[in-house]
C-alpha cells in the first residue's frame, strides 16, 4: 500500500505521549490518513486526539480496554459508523510484566497475557473478518518483541512468553488469510529497546538498556517515532516481518542500530541451531 491518502488507520494503546502508538498515529496522519486512536487511559487519549486536531488531521479518539472483547468491538463500531471503512489495523497496546515461575501468584501472568495476546486476539475477531469483507487491500499489524521471537529474556517469562505468542498468532493469521485469497496482510512489528514509557517511566529504559549491555547484550535505544518509521515502511513493502535490517537503518539512520541489527540475527541463528542440534537454550537465552 503505496498512497496512503485517506486511508483508516486504527491503532491501539496510542494515547501516551511518549509511545510507539502515538508516534504511529502521528507518523500515518501525516502520510494523509485517518486515524483512529484508542486507549485505556482517556485522559492521555483526549491529549493526543487535541494533539493531531490541531495539526489539522481527521481524528477519532475511542477509549478502549483491549483486554475486554466487547470492548474492542465498540471500538470496531465506531470506527465504521464514523468512516465506513478500515484499512490499517495496528494492535500496539501492551503491557511489562516479570512473572515468577517459583510461586504460586498468576495474577501478572493474566494481566500481561489478557493485554499483549488477548488484546491482538480481540482486534484480530473484531476487525479482520469487516476488512476482508471490504474487499481492498489492508494491513493488521501486531506488536511483538524480540525478547520472546528473536532470542529469549528469561527473566521475564510472562512478557517474552506472551510477545512469542503474538508471532505464533500472527503467523496463523496469515496462512488464514492466504488460504482465504484475502487481500489484507498481516505484519508482526519487532521494536527493538525504546524510549517508552513501558516500564513506568520512559529515563527507566536507559537503566534497561544499560543492564542489558552489561549482560552481553547489544542494544541500541530506539525513539518511538524511529519505530513509527519502520511500521510505516511495511505497511509500505508488505513484509511479513516489521523490523530494522541493515538497508532501512542505513538509509534512515546512517547505521545507528547496526550492532542490534547483528546481535539479533545471531540470536536467531543459535536458536535455530539449538532446534536442529536438540541442544540446551542457553546459547539464546539473553537477560540483565
Amino acid at each position: 500500500m503505496q498512497d496512503l491518502e485517506g486511508k483508516v488507520a486504527v491503532i491501539t494503546g496510542s494515547g501516551g505521549p511518549h509511545g510507539i502508538g502515538r508516534a504511529t498515529a502521528r507518523a500515518f496522519a501525516g502520510q494523509g490518513c485517518k486515524v483512529v486512536l484508542s486507549d485505556i487511559d482517556a485522559t492521555a487519549l483526549a491529549d493526543a486526539v487535541e494533539e493531531l486536531r490541531a495539526l489539522g488531521h481527521d481524528v477519532l479518539g475511542v477509549p478502549t480496554n483491549v483486554a475486554d472483547f466487547d470492548s474492542v468491538r465498540q471500538l470496531a463500531d465506531a470506527a465504521y459508523e464514523r468512516y465506513g471503512q478500515v484499512d490499517i489495523l495496528y494492535l500496539n497496546a501492551g503491557v511489562a510484566g516479570g512473572g515468577g515461575l517459583f510461586d504460586d501468584e498468576t495474577s501478572d501472568w493474566r494481566r500481561v497475557y489478557d493485554i499483549n495476546l488477548f488484546g491482538i486476539l480481540h482486534g484480530i475477531k473484531a476487525f479482520a473478518p469487516r476488512m476482508i469483507a471490504q474487499g481492498t487491500p489492508g494491513h493488521i499489524l501486531a506488536a511483538s518483541s524480540g525478547s520472546g521471537a528473536v532470542g529469549v529474556m528469561y527473566q521475564t517469562p510472562a512478557y517474552s512468553t506472551s510477545k512469542q505468542a503474538v508471532c505464533t498468532l500472527m503467523e496463523c493469521l496469515h496462512g488464514q488469510l492466504r488460504d482465504k485469497q484475502s487481500l489484507i496482510k498481516a505484519h508482526v512489528a519487532l521494536p527493538p529497546l525504546t524510549k517508552t514509557n513501558l516500564a513506568g517511566d520512559r529515563d527507566i529504559m536507559t537503566f534497561v538498556q544499560q543492564g542489558l549491555e552489561a549482560g552481553g547484550v547489544a542494544v541500541v535505544l530506539a525513539e518511538p517515532e524511529e519505530v513509527a518509521t519502520t511500521i510505516l515502511e511495511t505497511v509500505r513493502s508488505g513484509n511479513f516481518w516489521a523490523h530494522h535490517d541493515h538497508e532501512a537503518d542505513k538509509r534512515l539512520y546512517d547505521g545507528r542500530f547496526a550492532a542490534d541489527i547483528d546481535w539479533q540475527d545471531e540470536m536467531i541463528r543459535r536458536r535455530a541451531t539449538a532446534i536442529i542440534d536438540r541442544s540446551d537454550p542457553d546459547p539464546y537465552l539473553w537477560g540483565m
